[in-house]
Order: C-alpha cells, then structure tokens, then sequence
C-alpha cells in the first residue's frame, strides 16, 4: 500500500480501507461499517459520499424505520469498473474477458492459437478481442492485465520459458502498451495470478495460502500475508522442475524427474499411451473426465499411474508446507476431476513426509473452476489491486482517474 505520511495520505488509506471492506460484503450501515473499520462514523460517513459521487458506491436509506434516523445502507458497486483480463496460459486458444470489481466475468470471448501463428498475428487477435468487449456499451476500464504460461521478469519485462515459443524473449507489456497507449497493461504468470483469484475469499484476506496450477505445466502461486510473492527476480513458484524421488524421465528442460514428468495430464496421456488422444480434445480438462470416469470405473492401469502423480503432488506439497507453513494450500487446473479421487491420498503423504504437517490442521483445498476463469479472475484482483495502490480516487476533491 502506499506509505501514509501526509493527511491526504491517511484519508486516502481510510477510503481503501472502507472500500475494500464493503468489497467483501453484500452492503452495510455506516454505523456497521465505522465498527468494522474502526473509524469514526463522521469519517466513514464523509467518505461514503464521496465515494458515492464517484459513483463507487451506492448509498440507500433503509426504508423500514423503528423511529429516530433511518439507518443508511452502503453497497459495493461492482460494475462502476472492469478489468480486459487476457488468458494465454494454453497454446492453442486465447481467453479474453470483461471482469468486474468484485472478480466477475461480464463478458468473454475465446480465439483459436494455431501453430502457425506469429506474434504480430496474436496481437491482431487481442486487438480484435479488445474491440469486441470493449465496444458494445461505455465502460470504465481500469486496465488490461494478461496471464501467460511463462516467466514474466519484471525487471525487463522479457517473458523467458514460454509454453509457446512465440513469445520466448517477447517484452509483451511493452508491445501491449504501444497497441493501447493511455492504458494500464500489466503482465504475469499465469499460477500467480490463479493464486491471486483466491483472495476475494474474506476468510483469506492477509493470510498465507499457495496455490498449485496444473496446465501444461505446473505452476505455484504464493501468497504471504495476502500478497503476491514473486521473489526477486519475478521468477518464485516455478513448481515444475522441482525434483522428485524416484522419477528418471526425462524433461523438456534437459533433466530428470521433474514433477512435471509425473503429475501433469500431459505425462499420463504419455505414459497410458493416450497422448494424441489428448492433443485431439478440445479441452485437456475433458480428458481429466475421462480418466476420471474410467478411474471410478475400476481400470487398473487409469488407477495407478493416476495414484502415482497423486503420491509425487503429496511429495512436494510436504516440502512445500515444511518451507511456507500456509494456511491452506489449494490445487487446482486442468486436473480438478481426478482430485475428488485422489485428494485422500495427496493429504496422506503429504502428512506422512512432512516434519510439520502432523502438527497442525492441514488444509488443502481442491477446486474445480475452469483454468481461463482462475486465471482472468486473478487478472482483474491484480489490477484492482494495484488501482487501490496508484490510482485510488483521491478523496480531497482530487479528481479520479477511472
């Protein structure tokens, strides 16, 4: 957050703070929401109305009245502003998105990647996707930020390790914000931003939560006291290549044994001899369904090799607790449906190899959202975030920037 030296700076702290708690609420008294923040209700009141002329809040006098002053009511307006949420965390299709304040897709569409395609030619598409949604009616747009299957350096703002080559070594945010000067683009990984969707959850505000993204790849989000950590460079939470006991394979990276090689769809569709079987499908998540069906069914071979990825996940996630101590570690992507079958099993050795996890009440929390929804959902908390911390409306009468 900003650093609160000045008066202008403590009111503005104050506003976010009101904000952002109505945020996570169907709405409040002014006297409810004073007490929830811990303000003076002078203060909370006076904030809420200029919070109300900016047209972020809508403030209702409650109708039913028990004598004395009616008690009015303030609601988070969630459509006063979108984020263009652009997911390419996939290789051959693009996600796009109009998301609002409270993490809500409004719109979307979905273009087709084909090998072929070049760079200036997926940049047409984000062009063409951004006409489309942004169009159709006036709307406050706060920015666009896209999620990517890459590492995004910050530093330079070079994307490296791409799942699609096209862009390996692309300064993306840069091409971006020539193709759309005025606006806000930002740029990141697509698990931290999946990590990011999770923290509209009010039970999650301020805590430390990892989320494991299963795609083509495997990705770690990690959140440390309700924030992104990237680690210094912009590259922390690269889970794929994390070694793992008794795997030889050999990984697209040159080594051997990367968790990825062992608990990805991709490398079970390999190993089950299924591979082009998955390269048909239109989504990886419906092969997950299948092996899910087929894993309820009885099939021995869809049995072990699935129960095998579920040991090597419960591996590093007792290394990951021993390191982070979360308060919950979540698992979602593209392998959502076989978790309901291996969620046991993943918690079992998870426990049994970690020092700490016997100790406490591990959480682990699967879901089973679509990956393009994790990810423009955590796009748009992103910008909001970084919104609260550079462009708040100020409420000393400055003007907004919305």
């Amino acid at each position: 957050m900003k650093r609160v030296s000045t008066t202008i700076d403590v009111k503005i702290a104050n506003a976010v703070k009101i904000y952002t708690q109505l945020r996570s609420c169907d709405g409040l008294s002014k006297s409810q929401l004073a007490h929830q923040v811990q303000l003076s209700f002078a203060s909370v009141s006076n904030m809420c109305t200029a919070l109300e002329e900016r047209q972020l809040v809508s403030v209702v006098e409650n109708v039913r009245s028990t004598g004395g002053r009616k008690a009015a009511r303030v609601s988070f307006c969630p459509d006063a502003a979108y984020t263009l949420s652009v997911d390419i965390h996939h290789t051959q299709h693009i996600y796009m998105g109009l998301v609002n304040l409270k993490n809500e897709i409004h719109r979307q569409i979905r273009f087709e990647v084909s090998s072929d395609d070049t760079l200036e030619i997926i940049l047409e598409h984000i062009r063409s996707g951004y006409l489309q949604l942004c169009a159709k009616q006036p709307i406050s747009l706060l920015g666009i930020c896209v999620g990517i299957s890459a590492v995004h350096d910050p530093n330079t703002g070079m994307l490296l390790q791409s799942s699609n080559p096209v862009f390996e070594r692309v300064p993306l945010r840069k091409y971006l914000s020539e193709m759309f000067p005025d606006t806000c683009i930002l740029v990141d990984n697509d698990a931290n931003l999946a990590g990011m969707s999770q923290m509209m959850r009010t039970d999650m505000a301020g805590k430390n939560l990892l989320f494991i993204f299963f795609t083509q790849g495997i990705g770690l989000g990690v959140m440390i006291d309700g924030r992104l950590y990237r680690g210094s460079n912009g590259f922390a939470g690269e889970l794929g290549h994390l070694k793992v006991t008794g795997v030889e394979k050999s990984c697209k990276c040159g080594g051997r044994g990367c968790l990825r090689t062992i608990a990805t769809l991709e490398s079970i569709a390999q190993d089950l001899g299924e591979f082009e079987i998955l390269q048909k499908m239109e989504k990886s998540s419906d092969y997950a369904l299948d092996l899910s069906l087929r894993y309820g069914a009885g099939d021995r071979a869809v049995i072990e090799r699935v129960d095998l990825s579920a040991l090597k996940i419960g591996e590093v996630m007792a290394d990951l607790f021993d390191l982070f101590n979360p308060e919950e570690i979540v698992l979602g992507g593209n392998m959502s449906e076989l978790f309901k079958h291996t969620d046991h099993i993943i918690r079992r050795q998870c426990r049994a190899l970690s020092n700490l996890a016997t100790e406490v009440d591990l959480q682990i929390r699967c879901i089973d959202s679509p990956t393009y929804e994790l990810v423009m959902a955590g796009g748009a908390e992103k910008m909001f975030q970084y919104w609260l911390e550079h462009s708040f409306p100020e409420i000393e009468g400055r003007p907004s920037q919305i």
